[in-house]
């Protein structure tokens, strides 16, 4: 049964309101201070929870996919307003009988004081707003994975992309003040959209890698993180890192907009290394160094499902072909470590692997359904 709304004005605000926050939550930037404006406008009172809730629902089961501020306030204050089988939440007329109490029990004895209701309805409040905003933290930090064998292309809504690698693991997350991803395993290709106002961070492990429109690749492997530099100049930063002797190259007196200079990091600049374009770093937790001569073009070969090896340890090779394969290659001995390999090979079919090894003399390649194990003859 429905009830008259007691207040049309006051709710028609609130469903404003909860309008405003359902488009600006969906489509905007979600930083800290937006989430705690929304908390707080939460616990005000239930009827912002009711409200919100509500409208998301109503929107969840449109079939029109895009959100317009303005249409999209008016069609859902609509659809909620026209709603049979909502009740206004603390109704002064509860159309619902009170059950009489049973026989033996004196009804002033079991009768709930309003101030414990006033604290139950505030623990109903709070626990609803908590969860919402444990929601909206996961959408607003959205992660992005990749499993064996698989690439993905995932468009930022800033207009940047970034490529995931086979069995890789992102977490993104854009404020007003910064884009931050943070690289939590494998490997990917930054391509970054030029905003002047907003630094586009990735972190790796300890390490920072800071631009401000550019293209580069981040790899994350067992104890270090590797920087490849496509296209423009990003700053390098790990946790610790001393002032170090790296060159940082011919442009690092270049104060242009789009590069990144060592004022970006925020007083710790004396120990920020710079990456022009062709540039390559492997950072540790200890050690940091350039390549010498870097295969950009071997380095980001993976967005083209080869492999590039020169004179690469059969071991890490191994490695590379099991983030693609899901029968995985085993190396026997330890005497084979000291084999290294040099070539290009498909990711994603180990065989053109297997026939190279196969020709080399004293290499033994047996298969089973789960596993290729490479040994000594």
């Amino acid at each position: 049964m429905a009830t008259s709304d007691p207040n049309p004005t006051l709710n028609t605000q609130i469903y404003k309101q909860a309008s405003d926050w359902l488009v600006e939550l969906r489509v905007g930037d979600i930083d800290i201070a937006v989430r705690q404006r929304f908390d707080a406008w939460l616990r005000t009172s239930p009827e912002h929870i009711r409200a919100y809730l509500e409208l998301s629902s109503i929107w969840e089961d449109s079939a029109d996919p895009q959100l317009d501020r303005k249409n999209s306030i008016e069609m859902l204050i609509a659809q909620a307003r026209a709603a049979t089988n909502v009740f206004p939440l603390g109704s002064r007329s509860d159309p619902r009988p009170v059950s009489a109490s049973p026989p033996g029990v004196s009804r002033g004895k079991t009768r709930v004081s309003t101030p414990r209701l006033f604290a139950a309805a505030a623990i109903v409040v709070m626990c609803l707003a908590g969860a919402l905003i444990a929601w909206l933290y996961v959408r607003g930090s959205p992660m992005y994975s990749t499993r064996i064998g698989e690439q993905k292309l995932v468009q930022l809504v800033d207009g940047s992309t970034l490529e995931l690698n086979s069995r890789s693991r992102v977490r993104v997350h854009f404020s007003d003040a910064e884009r931050s991803v943070d690289l939590l395993e494998g490997q990917a290709l930054f391509h970054v959209a030029k905003d002047h106002a907003r630094p586009f961070i990735v972190a790796s492990d300890g390490t920072q890698v800071r631009a401000v429109g550019t293209q580069f690749d981040v790899y994350q492997k067992h104890g270090g993180t590797i920087v490849t530099v496509v296209e423009g100049r990003v700053a390098v930063l790990r946790e610790g890192l001393a002032q170090s002797g790296v060159s940082e190259g011919s442009s690092s007196g270049s104060t242009t907009p789009e590069i990144p200079t060592r004022t970006d990091f925020d007083g710790q600049s004396s120990s920020a290394i710079f990456l022009s374009a062709g540039e390559q770093l492997t950072v540790t937790p200890k050690t940091e160094q350039k390549t010498a001569h870097p295969n950009v073009a071997a380095a980001t070969a993976w967005t083209q499902r080869r492999l590039v090896f020169n004179s690469t340890p059969l071991t890490d090779v191994a490695h590379e072909f099991n983030r693609y394969n899901v029968r995985q290659l085993a190396v026997s001995n330890a005497e084979l470590e000291q084999f290294y390999v040099s070539g290009v090979f498909s990711s994603t079919d180990p065989t053109s692997l297997l026939r190279f090894l196969r020709a080399q003399r004293g290499i033994r390649v047996d298969e089973t359904d789960t596993e290729i194990r490479i040994s000594k003859e």
